[in-house]
C-alpha cells in the first residue's frame, strides 16, 4: 500500500466549462462540508445514489466511509474554495476479493460538466491503485447519465435486478 502522504496528493480535474477541481481523499474533518453537500443536492440526486432520498449521512454511514480499511472515498472542491465540497466519490471494498463498488453524488449545479466521467475514471485509478481487478457499480435503471458515464469506462452490459442494474466493469 502507498504511503498516507502519497494518498492525501489532490488530483487537478478542469471541467468543461474551464472550471478548476481538486479531488483527495476525505478527512474526519469534512463531515460538515459533506453533510452540506448532501443538503444542497436534491432528493433525486440522493435517490439516484443512494436508493433512497436521504438527506445526509448517519454518524455510522459516515465512519464507514471514512475508514480506510472498508476503502476509499474522494471529495472533490473547486480549485478556489477548499472548503466547499461538490462531489463525493466512493471506491469501498466488497466481500468479494479484488472487487470494488463505486459510487458518486455530485451537486446538481455541478452535474453536466463532465465531472462524473472524470471522477469515474479517478476511481478506476484508485481502485487499482488499492489492488482491485473490477469496480462494480449499482446503478438505477433510468439514470442515464451514470450509465453515460460507465460507458466512458468501458462497461459491459449490466445485469438487471429490478429497477437496480448491477454493472461491473474489469480494470
Amino acid at each position: 500500500m502507498p504511503d498516507a502522504g502519497a494518498r492525501r496528493t489532490a488530483h487537478p480535474i478542469t471541467l468543461t466549462d474551464g472550471t478548476s477541481t481538486r479531488t483527495r481523499e476525505v478527512t474526519p474533518d469534512d463531515l460538515g462540508p459533506v453533510q452540506a453537500l448532501h443538503r444542497r443536492c436534491s432528493p433525486g440526486s440522493r435517490a439516484l445514489r443512494y436508493h433512497s432520498g436521504k438527506p445526509e449521512l448517519s454518524a455510522a454511514g459516515w465512519r464507514l466511509l471514512t475508514d480506510p480499511e472498508r476503502g476509499t472515498t474522494l471529495v472533490t472542491t473547486t480549485a478556489q474554495r477548499m472548503d466547499h465540497i461538490i462531489a463525493m466519490t466512493n471506491v469501498m471494498r466488497t466481500d468479494r476479493q479484488g472487487v470494488g463498488e463505486f459510487a458518486v453524488l455530485i451537486e446538481d449545479a455541478w452535474q453536466s460538466k463532465g465531472l462524473g466521467t472524470a471522477l469515474a475514471a479517478h476511481a478506476a485509478d484508485v481502485a487499482r491503485r488499492d489492488g482491485h481487478h473490477t469496480l462494480t457499480a449499482a446503478v438505477a435503471a433510468g439514470n442515464a447519465p451514470m450509465l453515460h458515464v460507465l460507458e466512458r469506462l468501458d462497461a459491459p452490459p449490466a445485469h438487471a435486478c429490478g429497477p437496480v442494474l448491477d454493472i461491473h466493469i474489469p480494470l
